[in-house]
């Protein structure tokens, strides 16, 4: 056992908070359903391939010994040697053998007492290495600062071996002031021309409140080309094409960029191509000429946000990618190594979110191809070394690169319809497969007021391993079936009372997710391919309004079957240790699935629970951790992709969340002294307030939530209310 150094009052604070969850955990019991099985059935169903027609390639570790602390970029140095430089968000920049059997990374540069991190975006941002670094030794360097808020581009010099940084030698070439948390673009990159590029966001907030973007007298919104060959400065090089034109900055190469947040050249031609993050619909790939305006905040991707004239003709980007496709694009590089011949000349770039990776082809002015290559990891940047070969970083802490696919190859087709997938054996009375087992939850996700049944089948006679910590790893093959209702009753058949049926799948590549939409007469659902908003007369909003439900695409699955909460959301410990009604029978979860061997060992409803949520006698404090776990910390907690740096896990005592009194990263909606959370007052907590927006792009959750949750508003409106405030 470790012993830590902890205070008395946390000891104290965690002996109390342990005696209210052991009262809460008396769960009510839920609708019931039909016998529990004797026996258990071999799981026989295969739902294996993809729909998206997946290039023969697959991601893999590869440094599977190493893990860093949210990585941001990768890259090799110009010198000869074959090490790999990786920096983490937080402030360190580490070093190590480009071996897939290397267990060590040593620190090159700590830079932590100087970087900042008010905001997910804020940072360490990215590393360039001086063209001629093998003789001069010299590297720049962005990072987020502090008081004021601020970007800072830095020179640094290495050691002899060149693979130590010495901190002293910084020289602050640049600094860039920053209105909000996020948008701050960052990435920096020697071009072909030996000059070094730099992009910056517009600001920050959201949709370019302050019009930084269309203005060429501020840096912000653009990509500068510095020249760098004065040791002390940076300055304007004579053919940018700004130079010498009034109310400019001169160092601007191009604009109307959002937040550029990474780019790249290729190798081969010296194209820059860079991945803008979006707003709220779209996603852009643009290639960067000398001067271009690519239309931010006027346009968003190719369509109309704001009214008003450009100060020149407008570049249309290469490619826009929607909301169901991509959530945070994060620019790549174009492939020009060896050992993926197929790949060769495209662009492979990512996103941060979903986690999909994509290889795009075009003949400089139309995408003629854009393949899917994987999906499932949140990709943070993406690196070549010195043979042009990739790596991605994620925001889990792994590298990765890609190669040919050797797997398993599926027979036939994926299936369109849910009744080929043979998961029920009568779609009318949807009677499930006997292989599939039903199970419920203390603590659903909300889904816009909808009922929800549960099944998972395990493949053959394999088992669920658990850790110590009571954490489930489950087996390649393993399906997830969730099906929503809307009505009165759980389970149909009522005329619309089906809405869709979700498929989670543990493949070989990783976990995917997908939708299939019923049809009309409630007779099969079919899959579907992208995001759907589709209006329910049987779903109201609080003036008694119809308003949508959102169908989610596959890339939305990953959203929020995020890697830093496991993928699987549901099915955890604490949440299916809980009683269930098969049909009259009430019995614990737990000892049904352990007497049909479910689990590889023993366990037990002694284990961790949660509350249910409907059980009236539920301790509120407690009952209110374990719904913002379940409904937002697999987004909110260290190294997930939501924007705020804070923690909603149920375990993290409230001190230790982030939330405290803490100002905003981005907005206050118009609240005053809004802080994230306040303690004694919920209409001042921003943890509040942005749960009552629905539909919007402020409001959390922000995908599929369109009909509030008034009971869980109520509930932590109550709980803050009855937090202490701080002194």
């Amino acid at each position: 056992m470790h012993h830590l150094n902890v205070p008395r009052f946390r000891w104290l604070a965690a002996l109390a908070f342990m005696a209210l969850l052991a009262v809460a955990i008396a769960p009510s019991m839920p609708s019931g359903s039909a016998e529990p099985p004797a026996l258990r059935t071999a799981g026989t169903i295969e739902i294996a391939g993809s729909p998206d027609g997946i290039e023969p390639f697959m991601l893999y570790e590869a440094f599977p010994n190493l893990r860093f602390e949210r990585p941001v970029w990768i890259g090799q140095p110009p010198d000869g040697t074959d090490y790999l430089w990786v920096a983490e968000q937080g402030g360190l920049i580490k070093v190590f053998k480009n071996e897939r059997s290397v267990s060590k990374a040593t620190v090159a540069l700590d830079l932590r007492k100087k970087v900042a991190r008010g905001h997910r975006e804020e940072g360490l941002q990215c590393v360039a290495f001086h063209p001629d670094f093998k003789k001069n030794k010299t590297i720049y360097v962005t990072y987020s600062a502090d008081s004021p808020r601020r970007l800072v581009l830095s020179r640094f010099e290495t050691s002899g071996s060149r693979r130590r940084v010495r901190a002293n030698t910084e020289r602050e070439l640049l600094r860039q002031r920053q209105p909000y948390g996020n948008h701050n673009g960052g990435c920096i990159a020697f071009g072909p021309d030996g000059k070094l590029y730099l992009s910056l966001g517009d600001g920050g907030s959201r949709g370019d409140p302050q019009g930084h973007a269309q203005n060429l007298d501020t840096w912000l919104g653009t990509i500068l080309r510095l020249d760098v060959s004065d040791k002390t400065k940076v300055s304007a090089p004579d053919d940018n094409p700004f130079v010498g034109v009034q109310h400019t900055e001169p160092e601007i190469w191009a604009y109307g960029l959002q937040n550029p947040r990474r780019f790249s050249f290729d190798r081969l031609t010296g194209d820059l191509w860079v991945g803008d993050v979006g707003n709220v619909k779209f996603q852009e790939i643009n290639l960067i000429e000398k001067g271009g305006n690519y239309g931010w905040n006027l346009l968003e991707g190719t369509e109309t946000f704001k009214a008003g004239k450009a100060l020149v003709d407008l570049r249309e980007p290469l490619a826009v990618l929607g909301p169901d496709e991509s959530q945070r694009i994060t620019g790549g590089v174009v492939y020009r190594g060896r050992k993926l011949p197929g790949l060769i000349g495209a662009y492979v770039y990512g996103d941060a979110v979903a986690g999909s990776v994509w290889a795009l082809r075009s003949d400089g002015k139309n995408v003629t191809e854009n393949l899917l290559l994987g999906r499932g990891q949140g990709v943070s940047s993406f690196g070549e070394d010195r043979n042009g070969e990739i790596f991605l970083t994620t925001y889990a802490g792994k590298v990765l690169t890609l190669r040919p696919w050797s797997g398993h190859k599926p027979k036939g087709s994926f299936p369109r319809r849910l009744s080929d997938t043979g998961l029920f054996t009568d779609m009318t009375a949807m009677t499930p497969h006997p292989s599939l087992i039903e199970y419920s939850l203390n603590m659903p996700l909300w889904s816009d007021g909808a009922h929800k049944q549960r099944f998972v089948m395990l493949p053959g006679m394999e088992k669920i391993k658990v850790d110590k910590r009571g954490n489930f790893d489950f087996p390649v093959g393993t399906i997830f079936v969730k099906t929503f209702y809307l009505g009165e009753k759980e389970r149909g058949p009522l005329p619309g009372s089906r809405l869709e049926t979700r498929l989670f799948l543990r493949q070989q590549r990783g976990w995917v997710g997908y939708t299939y939409v019923w049809d009309d007469e409630q007779r099969d659902a079919h899959l579907l391919d992208k995001r759907l908003e589709q209006p329910r007369e049987d779903l109201k909003d609080d003036e008694g309004n119809p308003v949508n439900w959102t169908f989610p695409s596959r890339a939305d699955c990953m959203a929020c079957h995020t890697e830093v909460a496991g993928r699987v959301l549901g099915f955890r410990l604490e949440q299916i240790n809980r009683v269930h009604d098969y049909g009259g029978t009430k019995l614990n979860q737990l000892d049904v699935f352990n007497k049909l061997g479910m689990f590889e060992g023993k366990v037990t409803p002694k284990m961790k629970a949660w509350p249910d949520w409907e059980d009236p006698k539920a301790n509120e404090r407690v009952a209110v951790r374990a719904w913002l776990d379940s409904n937002c910390a697999m987004c909110h907690q260290p190294n997930g992709p939501g924007n705020a740096l804070i923690d909603l896990r149920f375990e993290t005592p409230i001190e230790e969340t982030n939330m405290i009194d803490r100002r905003p990263g981005q907005w206050d909606l118009d609240i005053y002294k809004a802080r994230l959370l306040v303690p004694g007052n919920h209409k001042r907590s921003l943890l509040h307030a942005r749960m009552k927006l629905t539909s919007n792009p402020l409001g959390m959750p922000p995908i599929a939530y369109n009909v509030m949750d008034k009971k869980a508003m109520e509930r932590i409106a109550r709980w803050i209310d009855s937090l202490k405030p701080s002194k």
